[in-house]
């Protein structure tokens, strides 16, 4: 029996005016399955993540999740079907707590607007899921800290507590550890590794760390010029002599 692919992409192509940003792009991500998108800057991997997240309509092709079609719809559609997507630049607010970060989403999530004559923290069940998410990522105990305090490398795990209280199935990270030093780099490796093993959220994400790339993804998909260059697991990626030469050589060593 054929399982479905949580993302199924086929043909996607977009263009601005004349120029030809992404072509003929087909993959599938199966769920479970921890997916690297990789590629050269201007390989189209943001253009990518914007068609299939929902911030722009393709100009051809399909985007099929879970099952469902979903070219062209906004991302505010898309979301809540269980497609989130995480930025590069950090979005969280700096003068709230890590805590209230975490649960201003899921007051949203959970359709329930904050009251201004009831104070947030009377919202128990919110303020015990918010709390979990930070344990997830390792951040319980900075829990009533104001965001602005943290190191940079915690902020991001403020991001991804933020992103998994919205309990998504398909997660799309956005060069993760991307400014981070060696230290939060390895720890932001772990964190994805175990939810991808024990969360039952799928992960795809584009990174220029190939480190990072070959520690963590199953699969990996190769963008080069709005093409897809090569597409399969990290020891086929390695010694493909395609992605060798997009790379100038010896830079995908990890």
């Amino acid at each position: 029996m054929t399982v479905a692919p949580l993302l199924k992409v086929e043909n996607l192509s977009h263009h601005f005016g004349k120029f030809q940003v992404l072509s003929r792009i087909s993959l599938e991500i199966p769920a479970g399955v921890l997916t690297a998108l990789i590629g050269p800057n201007g390989a189209g991997k943001t253009t990518f993540y914007n068609l299939i997240s929902g911030r722009f309509a393709p100009t051809e092709g399909r985007v099929e999740f879970n099952g469902r079609d979903i070219t062209g719809l906004p991302a505010y559609r898309v979301a809540p079907l269980g497609l989130v997507r995480s930025f590069q630049i950090t979005n969280i607010f700096p003068e709230l707590s890590v805590l209230d970060n975490v649960a201003v989403p899921l007051l949203l999530l959970h359709r329930r607007g904050a009251n201004f004559w009831r104070p947030l923290t009377r919202e128990k069940t919110v303020y015990r899921q918010a709390q979990q998410q930070l344990e997830r990522v390792g951040l319980a105990a900075a829990a009533h800290r104001p965001a602005r305090e943290l190191a940079y490398g915690d902020k991001r795990l403020v991001e991804m507590a933020i992103v998994l209280a919205r309990e998504p199935k398909l997660v799309l990270l956005d060069e993760p550890t991307a400014g981070m030093n060696p230290e939060e780099t390895d720890r932001m490796i772990r964190l994805i590794k175990t939810l991808a093993d024990t969360s039952g959220t799928t992960f795809c994400l584009t990174e220029h760390d190939m480190k990072v790339v070959f520690a963590v993804a199953s699969q990996i998909a190769v963008l080069h010029q709005g093409q897809l260059l090569a597409w399969g697991p990290p020891e086929k990626i390695r010694s493909d002599p395609k992605v060798k030469r997009a790379y100038l050589g010896g830079s995908l060593d990890a």
